[in-house]
């Protein structure tokens, strides 16, 4: 007989085991996606006087009525501020759900939850040709494996006894 204390039963005030791999997975998920988001909202927002001019460009080469450059290129950094609030939420939320905070489960579930919507929104819209569909359904394969990772039975008894 081994004198080897028995691990703590789910329930009983004490943190669980190891991490569940699919709670590994979300983090990680999480955290990448985060670092991406960063790294588009810093790319559009170095580069959106060039996008602007690149569309009035285009615009006056079709004959069309081409648009206030200035206009379009704080429009373009409104949208890199909110690609970078994304990605603070989403390193937050994700490293936060790999030091086993119950919050940032709740947290992580309503982020994969908001990406899959706007994933779906944009697959609806019938935008682009089959190339520009890599994005949306990317961020439903993110979406589904964040959500379906933190709602699993593992990570639910995982999260149970980690302090908040």
């Amino acid at each position: 007989m081994t004198n080897r204390p028995a691990d703590p039963a789910p329930g009983d005030g004490q943190p669980t085991g190891e991490m569940p791999g699919q709670v590994r997975l979300a983090a990680i998920l999480l955290l990448g996606l985060g670092g991406l988001l960063g790294i588009v909202a810093i790319l559009l927002f170095v580069g959106r006087g060039w996008i602007a001019e690149s569309v009035a460009e285009g615009q006056q080469a079709l004959g069309e009525t081409v648009s206030d450059t200035d206009a379009l290129s704080g429009d373009l950094a409104l949208v890199a501020l909110v690609f970078a609030v994304l990605a603070a939420l989403s390193i937050f939320v994700g490293y936060f759900v790999r030091q086993g905070r119950p919050w940032a489960r709740l947290a992580g579930i309503g982020f994969g939850a908001l990406l899959g919507v706007l994933g779906v929104r944009y697959l609806l819209a019938g935008v682009g040709d089959p190339v520009s569909l890599v994005i949306p359904v990317g961020a439903l394969g993110v979406a589904v494996t964040v959500v379906s990772g933190l709602l699993s039975g593992a990570a639910a008894v995982w999260f149970r006894d980690r302090p908040a």
